[in-house]
């Protein structure tokens, strides 16, 4: 076993393949988690990781840390998205359907394919698996850079990524709310309180002044659905601007660990926070704490992100909006905020938490139809 220092580099191989593998992979994830990375993305960084050391160990007879190519990675990509498809047919097949199995078929013939291209890096990829694919080859390459920036003989693999195969993505439509959508849900947050019998008979009024508050914030926040359940009423503070009243909302990001705040009109939820105030034990409880029936007190334990998932899709079900998920309003708030507030797209980045390259891939797309 070897010990490195913080500090210090590392030889690049002092025994096979997948021991050394291993150890690169190990030293990489505690550097991702001294970095304080998210839980979730780290638990992803494990997975891809693992299908590519399983790899490493069925060829380690045949390869070197040295010897490592592109060839390499992408033989991998092959037989990544061969088992993807062989695991496909195989739940058509429990499923009882015939049809399709072709171009499954046809991606797990190319694993015994010796030759596919320059370098193995032009290879048929079903649009089913670009996004698993996609990740995996990620993972793979900021493995491979990590060890080239921390191995004593200063071994660099980055030459090999331009060989690599490239993961083509189709573009898709991403579905966001519009500024109408917006006003018909805050409208109905704002009374929910008052009409949610009529909805939700058996929900206690606690849980429908916690549920439409979450989902205001989710609106007008453009915040993550793992990120508005773990805002604690600590984190909700008022403030004024230009004689308005705000409060500002704090959040901890589900990636990275950063901060950032977001300010919100205190008319939207201002209801929401004093009931919430007198019901909750002291401000270190989450906005989003379970309660216990059977003890009738609160537990400072946030309900879990499907919950508020759930009651998002049926107050969207309920209001006509034939549209799902929570990130819709994650891509309405940004879009909203660049197209029709003006605001820079590099504030808008921040403001929720992401890089401009992402924004306008995958949350501006469709800008035009937003002030429709």
């Amino acid at each position: 076993m070897r010990f490195i220092d913080d500090d210090s580099l590392s030889p690049l191989s002092t025994g096979t393949i997948d021991e050394d593998m291993q150890f690169w992979i190990n030293q990489f994830i505690e550097q991702k988690e001294m970095e304080r990375v998210a839980e979730k993305t780290i638990k992803g960084y494990k997975s891809a990781l693992k299908t590519f050391l399983d790899f490493v160990i069925e060829h380690k007879d045949a390869n070197t840390m040295e010897s490592l190519g592109a060839r390499f990675i992408n033989r991998y990509l092959i037989e990544y998205q061969s088992s993807l498809a062989l695991r496909k047919i195989k739940n058509l097949k429990a499923k009882g359907v015939i049809d399709g199995f072709e171009k499954y078929e046809e991606i797990i013939k190319q694993k015994d394919e010796k030759y596919l291209g320059k370098n193995d890096a032009h290879f048929k990829i079903l649009k089913d698996f670009e996004n698993s694919l996609d990740h995996r080859l990620t993972v793979v390459k900021m493995l491979l850079k990590y060890i080239s920036d921390n191995n004593e003989e200063e071994h660099d693999y980055t030459p090999i990524f331009r060989k690599l195969a490239v993961i083509k993505h189709a573009d898709k439509f991403t579905e966001y709310i519009t500024l109408d959508e917006m006003d018909e849900v805050i409208s109905l947050m704002s009374v929910w309180m008052n009409v949610y019998k009529e909805y939700k008979p058996k929900t206690p009024t606690n849980s429908a002044y916690r549920d439409s508050l979450l989902m205001i914030l989710y609106v007008l926040t453009g915040a993550r659905s793992s990120e508005v359940v773990k805002i604690k009423l600590k984190d909700i503070t008022e403030f004024s601007h230009d004689g308005r009243k705000y409060y500002r909302i704090r959040i901890m990001e589900g990636k990275g660990g950063k901060v950032r705040e977001v300010g919100v009109e205190a008319g939207y939820i201002k209801k929401h926070i004093e009931f919430i105030k007198k019901e909750l034990p002291s401000d270190d409880f989450y906005i989003a704490s379970r309660y216990s029936s059977d003890s009738k007190q609160y537990i400072n334990k946030h309900i879990h992100e499907d919950t508020i998932r759930r009651f998002g899709n049926f107050i969207l079900e309920i209001l006509g909006i034939n549209k799902k998920g929570l990130h819709v309003f994650r891509r309405g708030y940004a879009t909203k905020r660049v197209v029709h507030d003006k605001v820079e797209i590099s504030v808008v980045a921040k403001e929720i938490g992401n890089t401009i390259n992402v924004l306008e891939k995958y949350y501006l797309k469709h800008n035009a139809e937003m002030i429709k």
